[in-house]
């Protein structure tokens, strides 16, 4: 859809909550979907969560080098039995490196929706990659967990679409919280939102930290 450097890092944002991360020689896929095929480039893959749109084995493997590793919530579990690759499966609050990529483990989840309780151990991911550390906040609402982030969350990719996630409004107090350098609005486009969500949120957010509409 778009991208944006920064810091000498390469932001892609494929598709609703789906990101390319390049920096350092090291690519990073992050809940790759809907991706266009030939591009099997990734040395890390991370699925946040279980649900389709997050943790496709088809775009997996689209996107990953024959000796990549996959770095996914425990959920996922079941959704990537069979494939060739390693897969490290994280809780809330776990940490790996891989690749020379580390990647932690937030807390994810809704708060009055049925949709990822907090007992369903979905993940955020903060991907510190080339010395930037970028935060997929996953599927979640607005979290006091989000309150833990400040200080230490460069760039921040937020759901803005509402139903499933936060709205804009919502994310707009996330990044107050977490006070980033950058913010990037996703998961809209597909299945659910629109490009307005995304606008939105630039607006609300003005003021407040760098905002990039990709």
């Amino acid at each position: 859809m778009g991208e944006i450097r920064f810091r000498g890092v390469r932001i892609e944002r494929i598709a609703h909550a789906a990101f390319r991360l390049e920096g350092g020689g090291v690519v990073v896929y992050v809940d790759p979907f809907s991706v266009p095929a030939g591009r099997a480039d990734g040395d890390v893959g991370v699925c946040t969560h279980d649900h389709y749109d997050h943790c496709s084995p088809d775009d997996l493997r689209k996107v990953l080098k024959r000796d990549a590793v996959i770095v996914a919530s425990v959920n996922c579990e079941r959704r990537l039995r069979g494939l060739r690759w390693e897969a490290k499966l994280l809780r809330p609050g776990e940490e790996v490196s891989v690749k020379g990529v580390r990647i932690r483990a937030v807390p994810a989840y809704n708060v009055g929706k049925p949709y990822h309780p907090r007992h369903y151990n979905g993940i955020g991911a903060i991907i510190e990659i080339s010395g930037v550390r970028i935060y997929h906040a996953g599927d979640t609402d607005l979290i006091p967990e989000m309150d833990q982030l400040a200080g230490a969350v460069d760039v921040a990719l937020l759901p803005v679409s509402g139903v499933y996630v936060m709205t804009a409004e919502e994310a707009a107090e996330a990044a107050r919280r977490i006070r980033p350098a950058l913010a990037v609005p996703m998961h809209y486009g597909a299945i659910v939102g629109s490009a307005s969500d995304a606008e939105r949120f630039r607006r609300l957010v003005e003021g407040v930290c760098e905002v990039a509409v990709i």
